[in-house]
């Protein structure tokens, strides 16, 4: 026996005796020896570039003992790389081993991919219409776009909206308001096909149904003018909605949204008059910003002129004047004298707080307030509390204040306990001119204090 003879039967021995055997399985002991090179073969001594059998068995078992470690997944991945690199033929038998190994990892993986991922397949392709900076759906009134919500005149469209039994719109609701699919943009005359419309038909192109001159044309062309002439809406069941809808209706396109508020002229809601505006920029930056300055510490910023609330105000008194009415206004009236005098104790008791304007039909007292408005109301009860203790016939006390709906100094609350006398300087009935009238208002605060405790 040769030298290559002993080595394959080595080799044959070592590869039966190993568990990776099956990954050698389609070549045969007698096709490695056929492949061998015929220089190799039937000669009696060893080349120099030849291995020893030793050498052989030695790696082959290294080969096994590597084999050994292998997992499913690189055995399953080392015969299909066989297979693609042709070193393999593919047999049935591989095709069970390789069910016992598993499936590739690729596809493993393609079934663990994310739902939501985007998938280029499914983007489409790109096109001119993708440069476009403006879409069909988009239109910019400012730029002077006509607006496409404008409906089209070449058809005619539902005049009235059905009403129900008691006279309201069909599906109208109090809190989201019309519901009904049928509106003024329902289309009564739809067009037809571009195949039977009297515009676009090509005879030549259509089939005829019946030949010229068959009196069954007339009579198909009268049923269908008549249908038209009857102006009904075509509908059909929504299987969303579940009702009926409208077939043909005029397109809807929205309006475009808006991104921010339209810009306005600096002098827009204020009172200023153009000609009375203050040009900043023929000042110059140092008088422009002294002028600025000044505004600022006045409260003034060119929104509400002095002068405009007062002429404001006496504008709405006016027809007082006019009409000869004074209910509603602080404009004194008649008084009889010998009413005041019996009623003079209990003027005293109200004191600054408020003033006699007029009595009327001699039972119904009118006084000017100058409290606060949240005790009005009660004030009022105890004005004519005090005035029929005085033994006078009373029916009713009227404190009028003019426009004052309000007492912003007080909207925080309470102060202290004299609130009525400090109101009475703030609003300007008692005169501080003075020293003396300022030590007389001292006294009268004292004497509030007395009564308030």
């Amino acid at each position: 026996m040769t030298s290559f003879q002993q080595r394959s039967a080595c080799l044959a021995i070592a590869l039966l005796s190993i568990n990776a055997v099956e990954s050698f399985s389609y070549t045969k002991i007698n096709d490695i020896i056929q492949q061998t090179p015929p220089s190799l073969v039937g000669r009696g001594t060893t080349s120099p570039s030849s291995v020893s059998v030793c050498t052989t068995i030695c790696s082959t078992r290294r080969f096994a003992a590597s084999s050994e470690t292998e997992t499913d997944a690189q055995i399953r991945d080392r015969i299909l790389h066989e297979i693609d690199s042709g070193l393999r033929k593919y047999t049935q038998s591989d095709m069970k081993l390789l069910s016992d190994y598993g499936e590739p990892e690729d596809a493993l993986a393609l079934e663990d991919d994310d739902d939501d991922a985007i998938d280029a397949s499914t983007l489409g392709q790109w096109d001119e219409s993708d440069l476009q900076d403006k879409f069909d759906y988009e239109w910019f009134p400012e730029l002077g776009d006509s607006d496409p919500n404008n409906l089209d005149t070449a058809y005619e469209y539902v005049q009235t909206i059905p009403l129900d039994d008691e006279g309201n719109e069909v599906g109208y609701n109090p809190i989201f308001g019309p519901s009904n699919p049928i509106d003024g943009r329902t289309i009564l005359n739809p067009p037809d096909s571009y195949v039977i419309d009297e515009k676009t038909r090509d005879d030549r192109l259509v089939p005829q149904d019946f030949p010229d001159g068959d009196p069954e044309r007339d009579a198909n062309a009268q049923i269908t003018a008549f249908r038209k002439s009857l102006r009904q809406v075509e509908t059909y069941t929504d299987p969303y909605l579940n009702m009926e809808v409208p077939r043909h209706t005029a397109k809807w396109h929205g309006y475009p949204e808006q991104l921010s508020y339209p810009k306005k002229e600096y002098m827009n809601n204020r009172f200023t008059k153009p000609e009375d505006k203050t040009d900043f920029d023929a000042l110059g930056p140092a008088l422009a910003r002294k002028v600025a300055v000044q505004m600022a510490r006045a409260k003034n910023n060119e929104w509400l002129p002095a002068g405009t609330s007062a002429s404001y105000h006496a504008s709405k008194i006016a027809i007082y004047k006019e009409k000869g009415v004074i209910t509603g206004s602080t404009l004194p009236g008649d008084v009889d004298e010998s009413i005041v005098a019996k009623i003079q104790p209990a003027l005293d008791v109200l004191g600054d707080v408020v003033e006699l304007l007029s009595i009327e039909v001699g039972t119904v007292f009118r006084f000017k307030y100058h409290g606060l408005i949240k005790n009005k109301r009660g004030m009022e009860a105890w004005a004519g509390v005090l005035i029929r203790n005085c033994d006078v016939e009373c029916t009713g006390v009227v404190f009028e204040t003019g426009y004052r709906k309000r007492d912003p100094a007080y909207d925080g609350g309470d102060r202290c306990t004299h609130q009525i006398a400090i109101n009475d300087v703030v609003c300007g009935h008692v005169d501080s001119s003075s020293a003396q009238q300022q030590a007389e208002q001292q006294e009268q605060l004292q004497e509030r204090k007395e009564i308030c405790i």
